[in-house]
């Protein structure tokens, strides 16, 4: 290939590149500006209508549903024509009493019950399609809400950060002071600044992580990620938790996971029937009707001719046909088993995941009612403490580390229930807040 080519080839490389780029970058500006501040309701309501993956699951249950009614329909009828007993001596139609144009109209019967049953499997796998949409929307909503609360974090432990490193500052600042008029050390002073590089260091850390969940929220709900989204509404969930026996008791019937295994078992059930019934002869019938010109000795004059036939296939070998339901029994087999590993999956996943709840609220009650009003208190007491001379520098350090730690636990652990909450509605199928 010559240069010249090479470079054609490369502009329209790069101009097809461009124009699926200009393409992806005008579909995305036309999506609705997030609101400020971001509620969850509006990325769950965006996720359901432009995430592909529900779409996708659409798609896939709309051919289902379309495979329903030819499963049971009869096979179409077979038009014929034949020339009919015409003479090699003669080459004509009206050289025999019995030559003739012969149309024929065939029509194939099934056994009794084929495709009833051959209809109830599709119908099945169309319900079993339905229910995974369900399951799929489901499964969409707790990954935005877990992203969402992602993002949340981020940008409230970007703000705890910032509010940290202006404590160290002000800090610093006091033993710059202390240690101007002889009351410090000098070394308190590094240790200070040692301490604020290290927040300032985790600071850039923490814009990371706010960037990149930015990132993929926008990503689930099909956003551009040329402007960043606004803050989060309040990460906070009060919501009781539910009866957890209550819970395990309803999942068959609220889980549409389980729903889809259950009508899974139904197909294989009914197809196994069809698979039964096929080993039964089926008929094939037909009519024809013959056209005729008079012929002389024609003991009829002419007259047209009528026909019907009746065609029965014989299923002779009968190897055939129980390999074929020893093919389906063992299908079904594995629908019921999977059915079973399903429930006793989703049990463990409810089980779990209420035990995260359980923990999470534990964990938000132990922040707000201990840890960090003792770590606001020990911080306030020791930096007038520090002031007077009566607490060391490394005393004052330790209470602010400790109030940052205590911050980013709170928050954390609200979040973290948050994402558990998600986790459990996406297992029982059905929103419980």
């Amino acid at each position: 290939m010559s240069v010249q080519r090479r470079s054609r080839s490369r502009v329209v490389m790069l101009a097809a590149l461009s124009l699926g780029v200009l393409a992806t970058s005008a579909s995305r500006a036309d999506a609705p500006a997030p609101p400020d501040p971001l509620p969850l309701a509006w990325c769950l309501e965006r996720a359901a209508q432009a995430n592909p993956e529900i779409a996708a699951k659409q798609a896939e249950a709309e051919a289902a549903a379309r495979r329903v009614r030819p499963a049971g329909s009869l096979e179409d009828p077979r038009l014929a024509y034949t020339a009919m007993n015409i003479p090699v001596s003669a080459w004509e139609l009206d050289a025999s009493p019995m030559s003739g144009n012969q149309i024929e109209l065939r029509q194939k019967l099934p056994f009794p019950g084929l495709l009833g049953n051959r209809e109830a499997a599709a119908r099945a796998a169309a319900e079993a399609s339905g229910e995974e949409v369900r399951d799929q929307r489901l499964r969409v909503a707790a990954a935005v809400e877990r992203s969402w609360a992602a993002l949340g974090f981020a940008q409230r432990a970007l703000e705890i950060t910032d509010s940290n490193i202006e404590l160290l500052r002000q800090i610093a600042k006091i033993a710059e002071v202390k240690y101007r008029v002889g009351a410090g050390l000098q070394q308190d002073v590094m240790r200070a600044q040692v301490e604020l590089t290290l927040r300032l260091g985790e600071r850039l850390r923490r814009v990371a992580t706010l960037r990149a969940q930015e990132a993929r929220l926008s990503a689930l709900l099909d956003l551009s990620i040329a402007n960043p989204l606004p803050r989060t509404e309040t990460l906070r969930d009060t919501v009781p938790l539910p009866d957890l026996d209550l819970l395990l008791e309803r999942l068959p019937e609220t889980s549409p996971r389980l729903q889809a295994f259950a009508k899974q078992v139904v197909e294989e059930e009914r197809a196994q029937r069809a698979v039964q019934l096929e080993g039964y002869p089926d008929f094939d019938l037909g009519i024809g009707y013959r056209l005729r010109n008079a012929v002389q000795g024609d003991p009829v004059s002419g007259d047209d001719f009528l026909s019907a036939g009746l065609t029965i296939r014989l299923p002779i070998d009968r190897g055939k046909w129980r390999d074929r339901i020893a093919e389906r029994d063992a299908l079904l087999r594995r629908a019921k088993a999977s059915q079973r590993g399903a429930l006793a999956q989703l049990r463990d996943d409810v089980r779990a995941t209420y035990a995260d709840l359980q923990r999470a609220d534990a964990a938000v009650a132990l922040f707000e009612t201990g840890l960090l009003p003792q770590a606001r208190e020990s911080l306030e007491s020791s930096r007038s403490g520090y002031e007077v001379d009566k607490v060391d520098f490394l005393s004052l350090l330790d209470s602010q580390i400790k109030l940052l730690n205590a911050e980013f636990g709170l928050v954390r652990a609200v979040t973290d229930r948050r994402v558990a909450f998600a986790a459990l509605e996406g297992a029982v199928g059905e929103a419980l807040r």
